[in-house]
């Protein structure tokens, strides 16, 4: 069950990565038309864009750690040993997905202030920070079920 929720999340990530791309690529092609042919153009696509970008961006991170293809900046990776490195992996593992959940958390409040204290004309670009915390929390969650998934466990 757990696995099939974990392929269920990824098909979703992934089709709101690729979602927000094109729409991004499609509003940014239409407003280069506009502004080349009729010398006009609309201010809040360029706005909607920074948000797909964004949006975007933390789908594509969300995805990497889905499938274990993130950044891993780790280096001491190359002076320790296999066996030094497979013990470490659970705790690193459960490490990250804390500091991911926490960033959710903070991500919440932050969202929350931002509806709280919004002027009411920039209101309507406020969904858009909801990929904040959402995102943050997917990897949390990826973290702790690649962990849980891994073939091979011994009781962790």
């Amino acid at each position: 069950m757990l696995q099939r929720t974990n392929k269920h999340l990824q098909t979703l990530e992934a089709w709101l990565a690729a979602i927000s791309l094109l729409a991004l690529l499609s509003l940014s092609i239409f407003q280069i038309l506009l502004r080349n042919i009729f010398d006009f153009g609309y201010p809040e696509i360029d706005i909607i864009n920074r948000h797909l970008l964004v949006i975007s961006g933390m789908m594509g991170a969300v995805l990497a750690t889905s499938r274990n293809a993130h950044i891993k900046t780790d280096a001491l990776n190359v002076l320790l040993s296999p066996a030094i490195k497979e013990k470490l992996r659970f705790p690193l593992k459960i490490f990250a997905s804390i500091i991911c959940l926490l960033l959710a958390y903070y991500a919440t409040t932050f969202v929350s202030d931002e509806w709280t204290y919004a002027p009411a004309n920039e209101r309507w670009t406020l969904p858009f920070t909801l990929i904040y915390p959402f995102s943050f929390a997917l990897m949390g969650w990826h973290f702790i079920i690649d962990e849980l998934l891994r073939p091979g466990q011994n009781g962790h």
